[in-house]
């Protein structure tokens, strides 16, 4: 192989070995450690009421809220009972995203471009293109 072949698979096998990492760590965040700012969590549910602890940014605990609805409305307790126990997944995949960006932006950075332009152009201009590029949904 050549030297700059090389090159190229030891980037891409470090690319994968940082978002292996990166999923692991946002694993045992959202997990096992329970990490959810701005998150919920179901402390008892009965036939009538659901008791939700709503978390700060910091994933501290703040006062409970008693969620009951309306008359022929008992859809929206087991809806929100169910987005509830499903946020620690969305929570894995936002902090694999954001560490995945860090790891880009500071590769970006080490190859000797300028915070402006890593910013500008990596970030603000590659997340907006991708809306407008995006086909509408019906």
């Amino acid at each position: 192989m050549t030297e700059q072949t090389l090159k190229k698979v030891r980037s891409v096998l470090l690319y994968i070995a940082f978002v292996a990492l990166s999923l692991l760590v946002s694993y045992l965040l959202a997990y096992p450690a329970g990490y959810a700012p701005l998150g919920y969590g179901v402390i008892s549910k009965q036939e009538e009421t659901v008791k939700i602890q709503p978390y700060n940014t910091w994933g501290i605990e703040k006062e409970p809220i008693i969620f009951q609805p309306v008359e022929g409305e008992e859809w929206e307790m087991k809806r929100l009972v169910d987005l509830i126990e499903k946020q620690d997944m969305w929570y894995l995949m936002f902090f694999a995203s954001c560490l995945i960006a860090l790891y880009m932006v500071g590769t970006d950075l080490l190859k000797g471009e300028t915070l402006k332009k890593v910013a500008w152009e990596k970030c603000i201009c590659r997340t907006v293109s991708s809306d407008i590029t995006s086909p509408a949904s019906p």
